[in-house]
């Protein structure tokens, strides 16, 4: 592949319109990080290409995208938010050339000045936007002799100003997408319990006058009687009307709401004592990294616990013929301006949910199953807004499921 370099600062002004209109074609972070190390790459002839982002858990810049890095290589890689080259970046504003300022990487701590020589990095760039970095990119080549001029320094760096906007401005329209997804999403199942509510008078009336007869009935049959038993499946079949009643009514209903302070460990551990034996039964093995401490939060122990066997028990009727599932908990540390978080991922090995039906699994009476309402995820997820959190999902069709609850941390 011959790489097209910049001939000299005459070329600047086209070559940023044409990266410029490159980044407006894209609104994906994912496929935008792809778009812009493919063409740092094809500029400046780097034979390694790493984009460093904040992590949203933690204060450090890890590995987005990479080009010429093997996944091991970039296994346990972070720069700190606070540390030396980031503050260096910061305050300059202008790339790092590690060979041309050697002693400026002399002054950096240890841990990220053995980083680069292992990475053979030669050029490290920030991604400013608005006296912040946001990220950093790094270039790199096996080559020794591989230097950027002058020149070609500053086009790198008006194109990292560039592509940190770009960056910055994929992630907004992606929380954006996901928040008004979030209220589509809320008012869905608003509707449907305000429908619940106003026809849940007009059914529960004729129920109650079904059961009253079979109940008179049943007496006249004694118990072979084949009339007593279709009598008696009758009965249950108004008991499961009666409960997907309640199950609705409870998509909006916010009376008896009990919240106290709870132990989150306690309450996981109860909800998985509950499913160990049918996970014993199907040959599922459970994967829990047990928290060490307590982890308070404020809520109501009944519904919360009700989330957690709706969505462990989801789990366990994809994988009927056995597999995993994993249950990780861990504080989420927030930037000044948000609450702080506990995040509780579950995953499975199970058969997964087609990407066509993501969007749809949170509404009222949506199931791939055969048997089912369709109302646990839509009752799980409002429970969880009740409780100020936020529920998450993410599945490919026969590769598993992930399940991401967040609950805001007490204490």
């Amino acid at each position: 592949m011959r790489f097209r370099r910049p001939r000299g600062e005459t070329n600047h002004p086209r070559i940023i319109t044409d990266f410029n209109r490159t980044l407006l074609l894209i609104a994906d972070p994912e496929s935008l990080q792809a778009s812009v190390a493919v063409r740092l790459q094809e500029l400046f002839g780097a034979q390694k290409v790493l984009i460093l982002q904040l992590d949203p858990q933690q204060p450090c810049f890890v590995p987005g995208f990479s080009i010429g890095f093997k996944s091991s290589e970039l296994e346990g890689v972070k720069f700190e938010r606070r540390g030396g080259l980031a503050r260096w970046l910061l305050v300059n504003e202008s790339a790092l050339r590690v060979k041309e300022q050697s002693e400026v990487v002399l002054s950096l701590d240890p841990m990220e000045a053995a980083l680069l020589s292992r990475l053979h990095i030669h050029v490290c760039v920030p991604l400013l936007v608005l006296n912040r970095l946001t990220g950093i990119v790094l270039l790199g080549s096996g080559d020794e002799k591989w230097r950027l001029r002058d020149e070609q320094a500053e086009l790198l760096q008006a194109l990292a100003g560039q592509a940190g906007l770009a960056f910055e401005n994929a992630a907004l329209h992606r929380e954006q997408r996901d928040r008004l997804r979030r209220l589509y999403r809320a008012e869905r199942l608003a509707a449907a319990g305000q429908l619940a509510a106003g026809v849940a008078h007009e059914i529960r009336n004729p129920l109650t006058s079904i059961r009253s007869t079979i109940q008179y009935v049943l007496p006249s049959f004694d118990p072979p009687d084949q009339k007593r038993v279709l009598l008696d499946e009758l009965l249950c079949e108004v008991d499961r009307i009666d409960r997907i009643v309640n199950d609705l009514l409870s998509l909006t209903r916010t009376t008896g709401f009990h919240a106290s302070q709870l132990n989150l460990v306690e309450l996981l551990d109860h909800a998985l004592l509950l499913i160990g034996p049918q996970a014993r039964k199907q040959g599922v093995e459970i994967k829990y990294a047990h928290p060490e401490e307590e982890l308070k939060i404020s809520g109501d122990a009944g519904q919360l616990k009700q989330v957690f066997l709706n969505v462990f028990l989801n789990s366990l009727q994809a994988m009927p013929n056995g597999g995993s599932l994993g249950v990780a908990v861990r504080r989420k540390t927030a930037d000044l301006s948000e609450r702080e978080l506990i995040d509780i991922r579950i995953d499975d090995s199970g058969t997964g949910i087609p990407t066509e039906h993501l969007d749809e699994v949170f509404d009222p009476f949506f199931t791939l199953k055969k048997e089912g309402t369709g109302l646990g995820l839509s009752i799980s997820y409002s429970i969880i807004q009740q409780h100020e959190g936020d529920i998450e999902l993410s599945s490919e069709g026969g590769r598993g499921t992930t399940v991401i609850i967040r609950l805001p941390a007490r204490g």
